[in-house]
C-alpha cells in the first residue's frame, strides 16, 4: 500500500546573508497555506544550532541521494503555526528517528498578521548547508509563508510541484511515535554532561560485539546510572531521581543516533528522557533557552524502525492496536481542539460532555490517523493536521484479525491454558578489549528470556519471549504454523499465549 501526498511550493526556501542583516524565508505548500513573519529577537545561535540539528538529521543517512530522488521518498518537513509557539517535526530516513522542534513566541519580534496552521516546508540540502550562515552579528528576519519570497539566491527557482509516494510504513511510523509518546512510562532529568559523556565514550569505541543497548539502571533510593554495552561503562546521572521501590533495568536502542542532539547539549539547561519501557521508543527532550529538540528513537534493535508490523515480533504496535472510536465522536472532540489549537483529555470531555474515557480513546483514534499530536512537556493535545488530505487510518490501520482472534480466545473460558511459565538465562562468552587500558577482557553476557508452554483452542503452543518483548522462538500446531512458520509473524494462538502470560511474567 502506498499513499501519495501532493506538495506545491511556490518558489523553494532561501536564505540571503547581506551586511548587518539576513532573511531566511522557508516555502510553505500553496494548498495548505501559513503566514508567521518576524525578526528574530533572542537566542538566534540556538535557533540557528537546532535547524542544523533538524537538518543534518534529514539529510545525513548511511547513503546519499539526488535531491529529486529523495523528495521522491521522504516527505519534506512539517511546520505548525500556534498562538504560542512553533512546532517542526521531521523523520529520518531509515524511520529509525523522529525529530521535533518547539521554538517560544518569545524569541520572535513578530510583524503583520499569523496565518495559524500546519504545512510542509521545502528543507532541501542547500538550505542545510546554507544556515551554517546565520550569525548573532546579522539581524535575521524569519518568515514562513506559500506566497514565495523576492529573494535572491543561486539555485533558486520558480514554482514547482512534486507529488510524493509515502511507503505506508513510513506513514504508519510518523503516527506511531505520536501514539507512542502518549503512552505512560518513566520520566528523568539528566545533566546534559553526563548524557554528552556517554555521546562522547560512544564516539571514540566502536562495539565489536553484542550486546549494544544503553541500559538506565534505576536502583531504590539512589540516582540513575546509564550503563554502555557491552563494556558495562558507568555514566552516574546526578540528580536523576526515579522513585522506584524495587531496582529496575530499562534496556534501549538507537544510541547511535544520539549524535544528533550532542551540537545541542552544550546549550542545554536539562534533558528530559522519557522511558516507554521494554521494547518500546525512548525520547530524550533536549530543554534549550525558549525552545525545545525532541529526538524520539524506535523500540526495536536490528535496524527497525518505527513502522514495523506484526512480522516484527516488537510490542508497539499491539500495545496501539485496540484504540478505535466512532466517527462522530472524533469530530466533535476535533472541533473543540482546532477552536482551543490545545487541550488536555479532561478540559476537552468537559468541553464536549463526553465521558473521560470515550475522548480519550477518539483522542488517541485522531492522534495515529495524524489530526492531533501529543506534546509531552505540557502533557496535552494540540491540532496539527499531518496530511493533506487526511489519510484513512482505518485502511492504514486495519484490526489485526490474529489479534481479534487472541483476544476472543481469551475471552472464552478454558480455551487458553497456560501450563508453565519458566525463566531462562543464555550465557555467551564475549571477548574484547578495554577501550582504556588496552587489555584483554572476557565477559559473559547473560542473555534472560521466557520459555512458555501451553494449550490455546486444542493446539500445543510454545514460546519463547526475550526480556525486550521480542518473540524469539514459537511453535504451534495450527495452520498458519505449518504454512508460514514465523515469516508473517506470531500465530492468533501465540499471541492469546503471551497475553495469558503477562501477570506471572511482569510480576517477576
Amino acid at each position: 500500500m502506498s499513499f501519495f501526498q501532493s506538495i506545491a511550493y511556490a518558489a523553494p526556501s532561501a536564505f540571503v546573508a547581506r551586511p548587518g542583516q539576513a532573511e531566511l524565508g522557508l516555502a510553505a505548500d500553496q494548498q495548505r497555506p501559513v503566514r508567521f513573519q518576524a525578526w528574530v529577537a533572542q537566542h538566534g545561535f540556538v535557533l540557528r544550532t537546532a535547524l542544523r540539528a533538524l537538518g543534518q538529521a534529514i539529510w545525513s543517512a548511511d547513503h546519499w541521494d539526488a535531491q529529486d530522488e529523495f523528495a521522491q521518498r521522504v516527505l519534506d518537513p512539517v511546520i505548525t503555526v500556534h498562538p504560542d509557539r512553533l512546532w517542526f517535526e521531521a523523520f529520518t530516513q531509515d524511520l529509525g528517528a523522529y525529530l521535533s522542534l518547539r521554538v517560544d513566541p518569545e524569541v520572535f519580534e513578530t510583524e503583520g498578521a499569523v496565518q495559524y496552521g500546519t504545512t510542509n516546508i521545502d528543507f532541501s540540502a542547500w538550505l542545510w548547508g546554507a544556515l551554517g550562515e546565520m550569525r548573532s552579528s546579522r539581524r535575521t528576519r524569519f518568515r514562513v509563508g506559500a506566497e514565495g519570497f523576492e529573494l535572491h539566491t543561486e539555485g533558486g527557482g520558480g514554482r514547482f510541484e512534486a507529488k510524493v509516494e509515502l511507503p505506508d510504513n513510513w506513514v504508519r511510523g510518523f503516527l506511531q511515535v505520536q501514539a507512542a509518546m502518549a503512552l505512560p512510562g518513566t520520566r528523568l532529568q539528566l545533566r546534559p554532561v553526563d548524557l554528552l559523556a556517554a555521546i562522547r565514550f560512544l564516539q571514540q569505541n566502536k562495539a565489536k560485539v553484542s550486546p549494544r543497548g544503553l541500559r538506565y539502571e534505576l536502583q531504590p533510593g539512589q540516582d540513575a546510572a546509564l550503563l554502555i554495552e557491552p563494556w558495562d561503562q558507568r555514566v552516574p546521572l546526578v540528580g536523576a531521581s526515579h522513585g522506584y521501590t524495587e531496582p529496575r533495568s530499562i534496556r534501549t536502542w538507537g544510541r547511535r543516533k544520539l549524535a544528533l542532539i550532542e551540537p545541542l547539549l552544550p546549550f542545554a539547561e536539562r534533558v528530559d528522557v522519557y522511558l516507554k519501557g521494554r521494547a518500546l521508543p525512548s525520547f530524550y527532550a533536549v530543554q534549550l533557552p525558549g525552545m525545545c529538540f525532541v529526538l524520539g528513537l524506535s523500540g526495536t534493535g536490528a535496524g527497525s524502525g518505527f513502522g514495523g508490523g506484526m512480522s516484527g515480533g516488537g510490542a508497539l504496535h499491539l500495545l496501539l492496536d485496540s484504540q478505535r472510536s466512532d466517527a462522530a465522536t472524533q469530530q466533535q472532540v476535533l472541533a473543540a481542539l482546532a477552536a482551543r489549537f490545545h487541550a488536555s483529555t479532561e478540559a476537552l470531555a468537559t468541553a464536549c460532555g463526553l465521558p473521560l474515557a470515550a475522548c480519550s480513546q477518539a483522542l488517541a483514534a485522531l492522534n495515529r490517523a495524524g489530526r492531533v499530536m501529543w506534546d509531552v512537556e505540557t502533557r496535552e493535545w494540540r491540532h496539527r493536521e499531518l496530511f493533506h488530505p487526511p489519510v484513512d487510518a482505518e485502511a492504514l490501520f486495519p484490526p489485526e484479525p490474529r489479534v481479534e482472534a487472541a483476544a476472543a480466545l481469551l475471552a472464552q473460558p478454558g480455551a487458553v491454558q497456560l501450563h508453565s511459565a519458566e525463566p531462562e538465562v543464555q550465557v555467551q562468552t564475549r571477548r574484547f578489549r578495554d577501550p582504556r587500558t588496552g587489555a584483554p577482557i572476557e565477559r559473559k553476557t547473560e542473555y534472560r528470556q521466557w520459555r512458555l508452554l501451553g494449550r490455546c483452542a486444542e493446539h500445543e503452543t510454545e514460546l519463547v519471549v526475550s526480556a525486550e518483548e521480542r518473540i524469539v522462538f514459537g511453535r504451534c500446531g495450527c495452520a498458519h504454523f505449518a504454512e508460514h512458520l514465523l515469516n508473517q509473524g506470531p500465530c492468533a494462538h501465540m499471541l492469546a499465549l503471551l497475553r495469558a502470560s503477562e501477570a506471572q511474567r511482569q510480576g517477576a
